[in-house]
């Protein structure tokens, strides 16, 4: 039991890792697609390159914004699954000890 806990302890730390780690990254081609699109979509005339720096910005803004809110719900979890790993062993603790009264009943019983 105390091996099952644990092990699901290092794959919700190692999820925490990986979650607060990875980059999320918008390509050059995908910057210049949407730039495209909503000049085409704009009547009036369009900075083009100053179009792609808002863009990027904005991006990166929400980057930054979806990294935050990954790390506190991950964070969560980790919380969550550390009261579960201390309930578990509470548990364990108190089975052990209910077995050992229970054979020192059967020991009484048997003299």
């Amino acid at each position: 039991m105390k091996i099952a806990v644990f092990v699901s302890f290092l794959v919700v730390l190692g999820l925490f890792i990986f979650a607060t780690q990875v980059p999320v990254t918008l390509t050059e081609d995908e910057v210049a697609k949407a730039v495209t699109e909503a000049s085409s979509e704009s009547e009036a005339p369009v900075d083009e390159d100053l179009l792609a720096q808002a863009v990027q910005l904005s991006v990166e803004k929400l980057e930054k914004a979806q990294s935050t809110r990954l790390k506190y719900l991950v964070s969560a979890y980790l919380v969550i699954w550390l009261v579960f790993i201390l309930y578990v062993l509470h548990l364990e603790r108190k089975q052990q000890e209910l077995d050992k009264r229970l054979a020192q009943l059967e020991q009484e019983s048997d003299q």
